[in-house]
């Protein structure tokens, strides 16, 4: 089985350095960063696939085509809320309506071969952290951490592929090898 989804990265050089700052002030115990080189948006989570299966997702995927186009990542937030932190995460401001587009077009596409359709929808958003467990003092200044970064521009990012991953869980943290890059049509 492969464990897999389908992300856009996030690699632009200011966009990272930006993230990278805002990420040295959310260390706290029982709060595990992102990895600066890993940061990624999801568009479409496929979980544990039968190694069968890829290359038909491959070929389903490679055929959609889109223009290349630019996100801005806008405002630090949490789910589900501040009271109960369990992500971490920035906002896309500009270009959420291109990448909800595209996820909508690669739900249609997955569909027929057995991938259901998200149920909550498409809710752009670049994880930074996970929470298992934080001590209440850790809370409130990850609270208030999270509240003074609200409105925070950490830059453009332009988007011109997205790519199928493969996610393998380790102790230390995921490793991502990529199966397929989709480039947008130029």
């Amino acid at each position: 089985m492969v464990r897999s989804f389908i992300c856009v990265e996030i690699n632009d050089s200011k966009v990272v350095k930006h993230i990278e700052e805002s990420l040295t002030k959310i260390r706290f115990e029982g709060v595990r960063p992102v990895k600066s080189f890993q940061l990624h948006l999801t568009v479409k989570f496929l979980g544990e696939v039968a190694e069968s299966r890829i290359a038909s997702i491959k070929q389903t995927i490679q055929s959609i085509e889109f223009s290349p186009f630019e996100i801005s990542l806008t405002g630090m937030g949490c789910f589900p809320n501040l009271n109960y932190i369990r992500v971490v995460w920035i906002g896309i401001k500009e270009g959420s309506n291109n990448l909800k587009q595209l996820a909508s077009v690669i739900e249609e596409k997955l569909n027929p071969l057995g991938f259901p359709r998200e149920k909550r929808g498409f809710s752009p958003h670049l994880t930074l952290a996970r929470i298992k467990k934080i001590r209440n003092p850790d809370k409130k200044e990850l609270r208030d951490i999270i509240q003074s970064l609200k409105e925070k521009f950490y830059g453009i990012q332009m988007i011109e592929e997205f790519i199928l991953k493969k996610s393998t869980l380790t102790p230390k943290g995921p490793i991502y090898e990529d199966l397929l890059v989709v480039p947008a049509k130029k």
